[in-house]
């Protein structure tokens, strides 16, 4: 609780599960219609949504250990999509927003992600979450973890 980032955006709404397959977008010209997909929303930082879009984009859409998994695929560069400082560069230009502390968000992302992984792997052991590439989930635990904890670490 003592490094949570003091921030001006406290209080704005934060969707709370901010990823790719809960928009809906158009191709030409780029660009969010809408955001589904609302029952995880509270109040808070957005930057607590940036730093989860950035989980899912840069550290499971830029893994090997997450590629054919069906919670990664499609995501971040790899899949044609722009890189995650791209990203950051385009809210920060358009939102006024200082990103400064988004280190420690991607770190909360990771974690959170990971909790959510283990969950998944778990509930797949006992063979209640079914389909393919949920055999390989639990794999994603370890380097989100280690991603977190790296993140968490710089200023």
């Amino acid at each position: 609780a003592a490094t949570v980032p003091a921030s001006a955006n406290a209080g704005r709404i934060v969707h709370g599960d901010y990823r790719l397959d809960n928009l809906l977008a158009t191709v030409e010209p780029v660009a969010v219609r809408a955001v589904l997909d609302w029952e995880m929303a509270t109040l808070g930082d957005p930057l607590a949504d940036l730093g989860l879009l950035l989980t899912y984009w840069d550290v499971l859409g830029g893994s090997e250990t997450a590629e054919g998994n069906p919670v990664a695929d499609g995501l971040g560069p790899r899949a044609g999509f722009p890189t995650g400082t791209e990203l950051i560069e385009r809210y920060a230009d358009r939102s006024g927003v200082d990103v400064g502390p988004l280190h420690w968000h991607i770190a909360l992302g990771c974690f959170k992600l990971a909790v959510i992984c283990e969950g998944i792997h778990y509930r797949h052991t006992l063979g209640q979450t079914l389909g393919e590439g949920f055999d390989r989930i639990g794999e994603m635990v370890a380097p989100l973890i280690t991603y977190g904890l790296t993140a968490a670490g710089e200023r």
